[in-house]
């Protein structure tokens, strides 16, 4: 009888350990969630549609620490730089890397200055073959139909998800500026390229 006993509160420990590890688990994995980071970037790209209330040094501290960290730009450098089959050192690529950076958010938020919206409406997502997921949103305020505005999130080097494409009315920055750096290559070379970029 006394091992039976044994044996059941052994089994109600190793039970119970498993449901709280399995507990564990799921709430690393639920704040880890593609759809935690496609909210959260929705509530931090509507922030940029208010930006003509606030004061540049506002506007710059939102971009600094709300905007820049949902996209994945080491992984959007290597792209651009992978259509003109570009190896640069480790110094050049940290300066393309901020370089495109500065573009692409330049780009995204002369974009939304052109408008006169107040946020972002949720469309749909979707998920890709290769695991990412296309996220569709629509801006009012730019003409009768708005501003179609398609966030590509993938799972980045740092596991978390993160945007690695933005396509404003179905054109593609990663495909712009790839077709920019191969004009500008052939045009005047990697260090003409680096420096009108």
């Amino acid at each position: 009888m006394k091992k039976l006993k044994l044996i059941l509160v052994a089994f109600g420990f190793l039970l119970s350990s498993a449901v709280i590890s399995y507990d564990r688990n799921s709430v690393e994995t639920l704040s880890d969630s593609p759809v935690k980071a496609i909210q959260s970037a929705i509530i931090k790209l509507n922030q940029l549609t208010t930006t003509r209330t606030y004061s540049p040094q506002i506007i710059k501290f939102l971009v600094n620490q709300e905007i820049s960290p949902l996209f994945d730009f080491e992984y959007i450098a290597n792209e651009v730089l992978s259509a003109s089959h570009i190896v640069l050192n480790e110094g050049e690529g940290e300066f393309f890397k901020n370089t495109l950076k500065k573009n692409v958010i330049n780009t995204l938020l002369a974009k939304l200055a052109q408008g006169n919206t107040g946020s972002f409406d949720f469309v749909s997502a979707r998920p890709a073959i290769d695991g990412s997921i296309v996220v569709k949103l629509n801006a009012k305020g730019y003409s009768r139909f708005g501003l179609n505005i398609d966030l590509s999130f993938h799972r980045g080097q740092a596991n978390k998800w993160q945007i690695y494409d933005v396509a404003l009315e179905h054109d593609s920055l990663t495909s712009y500026y790839q077709r920019m750096i191969l004009i500008k290559v052939r045009r005047y070379g990697i260090y003409g390229m680096l420096g009108r970029i």
